[in-house]
């Protein structure tokens, strides 16, 4: 691997690593934050993982489709051998489609070494089997490094809370079921809960990798 190449919204930018709560609803407050968060999200620690350097695309609020817009504008500077993970936003945010836009993601990085993730939302909840096969058919819907697309990592967060009784969230706070909704992304990891995602992230890139070539 040469280089990590992350895109997605505020679970790939990092939002949450802060201590300040007057950022919570801040997008930008500022440059000192945003490097803070790009710097501290799980792509770094997945990096060091790895032990390459890491570039994060990573921005708050991010809809599906201007990652994709991201991907296609640095697609240039992608090489082959860089490890690329997408970490999928809100699937109906802005002008979101989660087929359309997975089979979007999956055409412009053919070739590439990429993986696609849910963040909070599983993207295809709702949609049938009959309907996915149907979009295999005709747009090339392609799930084959859609990895988990029925989990997220803010589950994975919610079971981790409770087996360990400490918080994985944002300023501290304890799983949020009754004051905000998870589902859309409203509440974010904090520096932990950001290394526990890189810890399974790797975790399901080399169960991937390894499964792929005993087959």
């Amino acid at each position: 691997m040469k280089r990590l190449i992350t895109f997605g919204d505020s679970w790939t930018a990092g939002h949450g690593v802060e201590l300040d709560i007057q950022y919570k609803e801040v997008i930008s407050p500022n440059p000192f934050i945003d490097k803070l968060r790009t710097s501290n999200g799980w792509p770094r620690h997945l990096a060091t993982h790895y032990d390459i350097p890491f570039v994060n695309f990573g921005w708050c609020n991010k809809s599906n489709p201007e990652i994709i817009q991201d991907i296609k504008d640095n697609l240039t500077h992608l090489e082959k051998d860089d490890l690329i993970v997408v970490m999928l936003s809100f699937p109906y945010r802005g002008i979101g489609e989660p087929l359309h836009d997975i089979s979007s993601i999956t055409s412009l990085l053919n070739g590439f070494n990429y993986y696609i993730f849910n963040s909070f939302y599983p993207s295809l909840d709702g949609i049938d089997e009959k309907t996915i096969d149907e979009a295999r058919k005709t747009i090339g819907y392609d799930d084959t490094r859609f990895i988990e697309p029925t989990k997220t990592f803010s589950s994975i967060l919610q079971q981790w809370e409770k087996d360990n009784n400490i918080s994985p969230w944002e300023y501290d706070f304890r799983y949020p079921a009754t004051w905000q909704n998870m589902e859309y992304g409203d509440t974010h990891p904090n520096y932990t809960g950001y290394k526990i995602i890189a810890n399974q992230i790797k975790e399901y890139i080399d169960d991937y990798n390894t499964n792929s070539s005993t087959e």
